[in-house]
């Protein structure tokens, strides 16, 4: 049996990747923050009882704060989602609460997993398509899996702008986790996803409506009542969040994988795509906003689907993946009375 460890295990993508790890046959180790978050996923889902496990890691950047889970874990594969969150409003100061714990967490694992994680093959990051782009239309760039952002830690500082201290870290913490491995050579592989948005049913634990994650958040809006048009596009692209969870586990022993970062899924977003969906679920009908008439902006991602292929990606409709993510909405609304 396998044994993975994930960080930032109660998060929305983390979720989806235990799912399919334990289905797998996987034995998998979550970090979080707090003991109490790991008896909220059980709490989630009883049926992982005896396949999982949690080790509570309260700051990921702190020196030497994964040696001893290194020494004692035995793991065969990591995977690394945990990240500074783009809406959390307490993250305003781009060094303090976005460079600094991204990329020190992110070499902190690296470095324990290389003294101590002999039985590790592989590595899979959670990256962004934020490390190549921010998505605005003047960027006209035909992207690849080879192209980084045109902005630095100095333009982060100058803008103070959460966004974008959010794609300078996830770029500054991707070129130091490859110094790591040019430099250490570690006996592990080492792969980083680069997907746009993410879509999908939100399984992790949920205490209220208010703020699920915030992908799930902003899909809400258009039929929680609080929108009366569709709103703007703010990025033209999207993965389902299981297609993303496949993406990670086949990435850690994919060949081509090896020691690479990568574009995934890819698919063209615009928000009237995602209402035109959810137009195809019967208990929304009246809930939803008017129709945008917004032009669907194009970015062209040249290898995309060259990646999707070597992963053997088939990825989900539209209708899937806005279907049900609605439906599980309705779940969570029947839950909380809403």
């Amino acid at each position: 049996m396998p044994k993975t460890l994930i960080t930032g295990a109660n998060s929305f993508v983390a979720a989806q990747i235990i799912d399919q790890l334990i289905a797998l046959g996987h034995f998998v180790v979550g970090s979080v923050r707090s003991s109490p978050k790991g008896d909220e996923i059980l709490a989630t889902h009883p049926e992982y009882a005896g396949k999982i496990s949690f080790v509570t890691v309260s700051d990921y950047a702190k020196k030497g704060v994964w040696e001893n889970i290194m020494k004692e874990g035995e793991f065969d594969y990591v995977i690394h989602v945990a990240a500074p969150l783009l809406d959390d409003p307490r993250l305003s100061d781009f060094e303090r609460d976005f460079l600094a714990p991204s990329v020190d967490g992110a070499l902190e694992l690296l470095k324990s997993a290389k003294e101590y994680g002999k039985s590790i093959k592989a590595i899979a990051v959670t990256g962004s398509v934020n490390s190549i782009t921010t998505g605005d239309p003047s960027d006209t760039r035909v992207l690849t899996s080879s192209e980084w952002l045109p902005l630095s830690i100095s333009d982060a500082i100058a803008a103070n702008h959460p966004y974008i201290s959010y794609c300078v870290s996830k770029a500054e913490t991707e070129k130091a986790i490859w110094k790591f491995v040019e430099e250490e050579k570690p006996d592990f592989n080492v792969s980083v996803l680069l997907p746009a948005l993410i879509f999908g049913p939100a399984i992790q634990p949920v205490k209220d409506l208010k703020k699920i994650n915030y992908s799930t958040d902003r899909f809400y809006d258009l039929f929680s009542g609080i929108l009366e048009v569709v709103p703007p596009t703010s990025f033209p692209s999207y993965i389902d969040v299981r297609d993303l969870a496949t993406a990670h586990i086949r990435a850690l022993t994919v060949p081509e994988a090896a020691n690479k970062r990568f574009l995934v899924g890819g698919k063209k977003y615009y928000s009237q795509l995602a209402a035109d969906a959810l137009k195809t679920v019967p208990e929304l009908k009246g809930r939803l906003p008017k129709d945008s008439v917004e032009v669907p902006r194009e970015v062209v991602f040249a290898d995309v689907e060259e990646w999707n292929e070597k992963l053997g990606l088939k990825l989900r409709s539209a209708e899937e993946t806005f279907g049900d993510a609605a439906r599980k909405i309705l779940e969570l609304e029947k839950k909380f009375g809403a």
